[in-house]
Order: C-alpha cells, then sequence, then structure tokens
C-alpha cells in the first residue's frame, strides 16, 4: 500500500470522527487532531476504525497520545505496520 493511499484513507476514517469538519479541505500533516475536536471516546473509535480499515492490530504499546496526535504520525504508524505484514 503506498503512502498516498494510506494517507487518504486515514484521512476518511479521522475526518468522519471530527465534529465540524469539511471533507473538501485535507488534514494537513501537521493538524493536531486533538485540537480539531478529537475527544477521547472518538480516539478510541479512530484506533478501532483504523485497524479495521487497514486490517492491522496495534499493540497496547502503541496506543498512545504521541502515535495518534497529528495526521503525520497516524500514517506513519499505519505505514510501518502495512511494511511489516
Amino acid at each position: 500500500m503506498i503512502v498516498e493511499e494510506v494517507k487518504q484513507k486515514a484521512q476518511d476514517v479521522i475526518l468522519a470522527l471530527l465534529p465540524d469538519t469539511n471533507y473538501e479541505v485535507p488534514l494537513l500533516d501537521d493538524s493536531d487532531i486533538f485540537t480539531l475536536g478529537l475527544d477521547s471516546i472518538n480516539a478510541m473509535a479512530l484506533i478501532f476504525n483504523l485497524q479495521d480499515t487497514f486490517d492491522i492490530k496495534f499493540e497496547t504499546s502503541e496506543i498512545n497520545f504521541d502515535n495518534f496526535r497529528t495526521f503525520t504520525d497516524i500514517v506513519d504508524l499505519i505505514t510501518r505496520k502495512k511494511e511489516k505484514t
């Protein structure tokens, strides 16, 4: 899976969970999704939805604020996981 495909799919999953988002405007790479309105309940939904979308399983040690703070962090984590499979 190429990085552009990961970015598009990840963006779709993230935007579906953010309140008051405009699907026409792409997320910036350094967008902090928590300042955009993601809360702790939706953060868990984000993790589950990303796992389903990309057919991956995050390890407990990977589920932390640093890996899910920005769009780039999320794409990097998914890309690393997909490279291992």
